[in-house]
């Protein structure tokens, strides 16, 4: 079953069960701008809305954002060749474009949402191409001022990530095994491929395998940090960009072979890259680590969750649904308050004694959730509503309207 049919459902049932429970909030604050997926069965675009009025701006095919979204990369093919084009998501206007060979594609991390290839600095960008047994790619300045330069590897190659300074380019090397993979190093300067796969120096031997969950870049460029979800348990690889080396960091589960509960992971870094905590909605499970400080992770916890919202009059609610979430957490500005999504509504933490301070949107099935970037709102998406939030209080400010079955919030920032 989908995701978006899913969220069909959700709808549904919230008619059946919570008919009006909010349909008193007011018109949300204006003055702000989010970027959204939205639909029933994965529109495969970005509707930018005014968060005031509901106003649909514009709609951006899939593309690549940069960290800050002041960019966003898209490719359309010309037949014989492709163009690539940088554009102002805010305005929709044309920032740069360059003529690249035909079947690049900007990297895909396997699940719904927008496209990667970026650098966490924003400034380095990787397009992807395979064929029955090369795989390709262009490296080149995000500026789109310099000519990309062209890796060409034997094999199954797929992008992980890039190092701030362009030099560095991680990929994903598919091995005869489909549950097998090995994280390998590709030097672009000296076109060379570092002989040994990038491993956890306390377990080199160790195999590669598991399913890609959510993933965040530290803001100073030092690490990339996602969740995988494996039978042995769930783990994020903590991948120092520029070094040989990751370290695979394992998670606490209730149940280590339960995929589902595994798929609720979610990331969220403090501004200023030096914490970084891992919350599951659905279990309760926490953990916080500092990128200064690995490999050890300095605390783990559990908070008391609400009840899955299991059956709702005969539908499935969105806690059936497979896949990592976008924007399943997000961490105040002075990191006390870690929203984290609920098996219903949202969990606001306290960071300092690891318990749920309050509860906001309880028995609603949100699926997203974004602070904007001034820190001054809480943005909510799921059963076809938009909410606006006081993060300091949990107040509900006000409902968002002109969207239709929004699922995923990307990014919220003043106009």
């Amino acid at each position: 079953m989908s995701r978006r049919l899913l969220a069909l459902l959700i709808v549904a049932a919230a008619g059946l069960t919570a008919c009006g429970r909010y349909a008193s909030a007011p018109t949300a604050t204006a003055g702000y701008r989010l970027f959204l997926e939205e639909g029933y069965n994965g529109a495969q675009q970005v509707t930018v809305l005014d968060a005031g009025s509901g106003a649909v701006e514009r709609r951006l095919p899939i593309g690549t954002p940069a960290p800050d979204w002041s960019r966003y990369y898209t490719v359309t093919s010309l037949g014989a060749s492709s163009r690539l084009t940088a554009i102002d998501p805010a305005s929709g206007r044309s920032l740069g474009q360059a003529t690249i060979p035909a079947g690049y594609e900007l990297p895909s991390l396997g699940f719904q949402g927008p496209t990667a290839g970026l650098s966490p600095n924003g400034q380095w960008l990787v397009l992807t191409r395979q064929s029955d047994s090369t795989s390709s790619f262009l490296v080149g300045a995000s500026s789109l001022s310099h000519p990309f330069r062209t890796v060409q590897l034997k094999g199954d190659f797929s992008f992980d990530a890039v190092s701030s300074d362009g030099q560095n380019l991680y990929l994903i090397q598919k091995m005869g095994d489909p549950n097998h993979y090995q994280v390998r190093l590709y030097n672009v300067p000296s076109q060379s491929l570092a002989a040994q796969p990038v491993a956890d120096k306390r377990e080199p031997a160790e195999p590669m395998n598991g399913i890609r969950g959510d993933s965040v870049a530290d803001p100073r460029g030092a690490y990339v940090f996602t969740v995988y979800a494996r039978d042995a348990g769930p783990f994020i690889h903590a991948l120092p960009l520029g070094q040989p080396l990751a370290w695979c960091l394992d998670l606490p589960a209730k149940n280590a072979r339960d995929m589902e509960e595994q798929f609720h992971w979610s990331l969220a870094l403090n501004q200023d890259g030096s914490e970084l905590y891992a919350v599951n909605g659905a279990s309760g499970l926490i953990a916080e680590m500092s990128p200064d400080r690995l490999p050890r992770v300095d605390r783990t916890g559990q908070v008391a969750v609400n009840a899955s919202p299991g059956i709702l009059g005969g539908l499935v609610t969105s806690a059936d649904a497979k896949g990592a979430r976008i924007g399943g957490a997000a961490l105040s500005p002075d990191g006390r308050t870690l929203f984290a999504l609920g098996n219903t509504g949202i969990l606001a933490i306290d960071t300092g004694a690891l318990k749920v301070r309050s509860r906001i949107l309880d028995g609603e099935s949100i699926e997203s959730i974004r602070l904007s970037t001034d820190g001054h709102w809480l943005y909510a998406a799921g059963g076809a509503k938009l909410w606006q939030i006081n993060p300091a209080t949990g107040a509900i400010a006000g409902q968002i309207k002109g969207s239709s079955n929004p699922w995923a919030l990307f990014w919220a920032a003043p106009r």
